[in-house]
């Protein structure tokens, strides 16, 4: 564009160097219409930027990893004017990346009408990706000014979600009273909703179980003994410290690792008929979710993400979880190296199973009797995580 701006600047010289050595009005007419011209072109643009504006359109929120999803630019421009060069930068980056990528486009803008264009975007890995229009510029004709166009909707965040893993779980930790399940235990218990036994009257057994009806037909007093309501309930612990002396692509493996892991025992808790929690701490509040379906997923892993550079579990936050709770099982993935919150669960938490998965190269020794303590190898989860019981 400087090389126009001089191309002309020498014009308008030379112009009036002409319109002083050359008596006739034609001379000073050119001239004048020369030095019209840029007022022309700046009236021109500021029409076209009060009348368009530029907004992203993506037709999905959620995709996985090396799926392609077309994200669309959408220019709306009311003025009848019609550019014959417009130029758009668009930006997308990775939430665990620190570079994002340039995507140049270059187009003409018809006047009133739309202009769409597409563009794919194929993630390698998951997270959120962020999609941002940087910057849309409108040239005049000669190529001397720009406007910047308005700008909404100008940014769309694309969920990434993580591969599934197989993985081969023990499903044996037993099941815990609750009062709000239908299922019940094979011993009696207090709840006189459900029958569990009929037996022979005992001396001292309470009048208000007598089975009146059955004892009616016999010599025989009879006992209703009731069960009670039982379910499996699974508590999933995530916590993630990046590690900032790491180079940046052994960080982004890491993450990668530990949020397939997650996703992928989430996924399998929120398909299974137990009552499953996932719950982490973004260094502000304790986020606790109840993993009820896989369509519910997509909306946690969005808090997830967000929530990757600052999950670090405190003693206090665990306890806040497990205090005058009961489960059946509790899990802490974690890539801590050092394991400060096992004396926790060792001590605090009432489940019939402990785990402690440690995401980490380095080797660990953490010795305990009622906490089962496995390492998870980066490159190897699936392995790694191989007959955790639930």
């Amino acid at each position: 564009m400087w090389f126009i701006k001089l191309i002309y600047f020498l014009l308008i010289i030379g112009l009036g160097i002409f319109s002083v050595l050359y008596i006739d009005s034609l001379a000073v007419v050119l001239l004048l219409c020369v030095l019209a011209v840029p007022v022309i072109m700046i009236i021109c643009l500021l029409w076209v930027k009060l009348c368009a504006h530029a907004s992203l359109n993506c037709t999905s929120v959620t995709c996985k990893v090396n799926q392609s999803v077309p994200v669309s630019l959408v220019i709306e421009n009311g003025c009848p004017l019609f550019f014959p060069k417009t130029y758009a930068t668009v930006s997308v980056c990775h939430v665990l990346s620190d570079k994002p990528e340039k995507i140049q486009l270059r187009f003409p803008l018809h006047g009133r009408n739309s202009t769409k264009l597409t563009f794919y975007i194929r993630p390698d890995c998951c997270g959120a990706v962020r999609v941002k229009i940087e910057k849309v510029r409108i040239l005049d004709y000669f190529h001397l000014f720009s406007v910047r166009m308005k700008k909404r909707s100008a940014e769309t965040e694309l969920l990434v979600l993580p591969e599934i893993l197989k993985l081969h779980l023990q499903d044996t930790a037993e099941a815990v009273s609750s009062p709000e399940s239908t299922r019940y235990a094979d011993k009696p218990g207090d709840d006189p909703s459900e029958i569990f036994n009929i037996r022979e009257y005992h001396p001292g057994d309470a009048v208000s179980r007598i089975h009146w009806k059955l004892s009616s037909k016999s010599d025989i007093l009879f006992i209703k003994e009731f069960g009670f309501p039982i379910e499996k309930k699974i508590l999933l612990l995530a916590e993630y410290l990046p590690e900032s002396e790491a180079p940046a692509i052994d960080r982004m493996k890491q993450a990668q690792a530990f949020l397939t892991l997650i996703y992928s025992l989430s996924v399998r808790f929120a398909e299974s008929e137990n009552v499953a929690f996932l719950a982490w701490h973004d260094g502000t509040r304790l986020h606790c979710h109840p993993l009820q379906s896989a369509e519910d997923l997509p909306a946690v892993f969005r808090e997830l993400y967000r929530s990757l550079d600052s999950m670090t579990l405190e003693a206090q936050d665990l306890r806040e979880i497990l205090s005058g709770q009961q489960y059946s099982s509790v899990t802490l993935i974690t890539n801590d190296s050092h394991a400060e919150m096992l004396p926790v669960l060792e001590h605090q938490a009432e489940a019939g199973r402990k785990n402690l998965a440690v995401m980490t190269e380095e080797k660990i020794s953490f010795p305990s009797d009622s906490v089962s303590v496995r390492q998870i190898l980066p490159g190897q989860t699936a392995e790694s995580i191989s007959g955790l019981i639930i």
